[in-house]
């Protein structure tokens, strides 16, 4: 007998508290200096919660723009917010909160510039991709041209071209917990008007749901609180592409509110994963290896296959 929505969403968030109990305790409760300790608990805390919101975000993309082939970093919101955030250095010196504004600003300048193009194209998913990689390659060239001059000003400043926790700073908390109660207000209001619009517009509109609000209002969350994510912890690409593809394949349905809170804890092990790995494990041979590199290797792939795969199915 197959298990109702409430019964799966326990189980779902059973599995998770389950894993942070194990994280806790093989990763956490074994460290002795009190300020190691306190370092430790926000580099977890931030892995966790920045791969969750990405993960999220990656449902909200593509199941308001029905494109399983999109992300936060094929559209480009992550480059064009990394542009930004190196911008306001070099404007405003830094800061705490401006950064983020400025990413945010950034994020969804490049997020709507893609859509623009790929809907004068065609509005295809390869469209989507192809006006995507054409953004994303503009930004993160000015991104890098900039992290030479920002560097300067902040010497951590070639961290966010790759993404890394490294700089797991309690003054982040606030500006983390954003993005995460963004998320979770779209999941609450966006869920279902999402499952309609996967469906159809004219549905949509049948059951009661406005499709274009419903499809601004879900691009802007996800557009949002990525780009927040990024100008706190830099690149973090595939893991928005990589995770609803999971839970899709775990779950065995396309049922957003089953869907978002499993592609949140998917996301949150992929991120937590690759920065683990590279703390214990290639640390001990080459340093610490930034997780947004981890993170790329892995996505890279899974995007290539699953582009294939979409490829195959039209031509068939």
């Amino acid at each position: 007998m197959s298990l109702t929505k409430p019964s799966l969403l326990i189980t779902i968030l059973v599995f998770y508290l389950l894993i942070l109990s194990f994280i806790y305790a093989l990763d956490y409760a074994s460290i002795q200096p009190e300020v190691l300790r306190e370092y430790r608990a926000y580099r977890i805390a931030y892995a966790l919660i920045a791969g969750g919101i990405l993960g999220a975000c990656g449902v909200f993309l593509q199941s308001s723009l029905r494109n399983p082939l999109v992300d936060h970093y094929v559209l480009g919101i992550g480059s064009g917010a990394l542009f930004a955030f190196y911008l306001s250095y070099l404007v405003f010196r830094g800061g705490v909160a401006l950064p983020s504004i400025m990413s945010i600003a950034g994020g969804l300048l490049s997020l709507f510039l893609t859509i623009g193009v790929a809907e004068r194209i065609s509005g295809s998913d390869v469209s989507y991709v192809l006006s995507g990689l054409a953004i994303n390659s503009l930004f993160s060239g000015f991104s890098m041209m900039l992290s030479y001059i920002v560097v300067k000003v902040n010497p951590y400043a070639s961290f966010y071209l790759v993404g890394s926790f490294v700089l797991a700073t309690k003054d982040k908390l606030p500006l983390l917990i954003l993005p995460l109660a963004l998320v979770v207000t779209g999941y609450i209001f966006l869920a279902k008007p999402l499952n309609a619009i996967m469906i159809g517009d004219l549905h949509a509109k049948q059951v009661g749901y406005d499709p274009r609000l419903t499809r601004l209002a879900s691009v802007i969350v996800g557009g949002v609180a990525s780009s927040i994510v990024v100008s706190l912890f830099g690149l973090l690409g595939f893991i928005g592409l990589v995770s609803p593809h999971i839970s899709r394949l775990l779950l065995r349905t396309g049922d957003n509110r089953l869907v978002i809170p499993a592609s949140f804890a998917i996301g949150s092990m992929v991120v937590y994963s690759t920065d683990l790995l590279s703390r214990k494990l290639l640390a001990s041979f080459v340093g610490e290896v930034p997780a947004g590199a981890i993170a790329s290797m892995i996505g890279a792939p899974f995007f290539l296959i699953v582009l294939l795969t979409r490829l195959k199915g039209r031509a068939s």
